[in-house]
């Protein structure tokens, strides 16, 4: 969580436009996700992918099941890992506003 909180401060010293914070996108079949950060006007989400949560084959079997069915709903994800908030801000910023950017001039 205070990782979450250091890539939120990320996105607002850069100017970003605030995301929704857990947002939650329903899947074709009823299924509820919540992502950690999202520009649902763009169909643009980050997530923050901690080591902890994320790590070993069952972990990663489940999570890219669950970007897919999310990618087939139109949205783009972006991932982000502590090197990304610590070490790399400037261009993590970059990388949303890109993001965001680009999917402004498509819709």
């Amino acid at each position: 969580m205070a990782m979450e909180s250091e890539a939120r401060l990320v996105m607002i010293d850069r100017g970003l436009p605030h995301p929704e914070l857990q947002y939650a996108i329903c899947g074709r079949s009823g299924e509820l996700w919540r992502v950690d950060f999202a520009w649902p006007e763009v169909r643009l989400a980050a997530e923050y992918e901690s080591i902890d949560w994320h790590a070993g084959r069952n972990e990663m079997l489940r999570d890219k099941a669950r970007w897919g069915k999310i990618q087939e709903l139109g949205w783009t994800i972006i991932p982000i890992v502590v090197d990304d908030v610590r070490r790399e801000p400037d261009r993590l910023g970059d990388r949303i506003t890109s993001h965001l950017n680009r999917a402004r001039m498509v819709g």
